[in-house]
């Protein structure tokens, strides 16, 4: 290999880089240094062909480009406030600390009570 292959870029594939990537896409508004976009693309991938009506995926999605965090317990909950306002920064709720689960989900345990973990 000589130098100038790998030191200038070029704008096109050569065609022994090209032959085998058969079926190749370029999608100009997904930035290739953002996981999270390709993430969402490959998503809305995973439920393709949309149903009539169906609304499109937005690509940015609630959280977006932003950084997000989850607090487990009360505990958690307190060390984040503490540390936002340390770093003088706000955040917005997405979801509350409520956790409920929809009516489809199955909220009994299918596994019979024993002794050390009684039902």
């Amino acid at each position: 290999m000589r130098a100038y292959e790998f030191i200038t870029e070029e704008l096109k594939f050569r065609p022994e880089q090209l032959g085998p990537m058969t079926g190749m896409r370029r999608y100009d508004g997904l930035d290739n240094s953002n996981p999270y976009h390709m993430w969402r693309f490959l998503v809305a991938a995973a439920g393709q062909p949309t149903a009539p009506g169906q609304k499109p995926l937005d690509k940015e999605g609630p959280i977006g480009q932003k950084m997000s965090t989850l607090a487990y317990s009360s505990a958690d909950a307190e060390i984040l406030a503490a540390t936002a306002k340390a770093m003088g920064q706000k955040s917005t709720e997405i979801s509350s600390q409520d956790s409920t689960e929809p009516d489809f989900v199955q909220k009994v345990s299918p596994v019979k009570g024993f002794k050390g973990y009684p039902r």
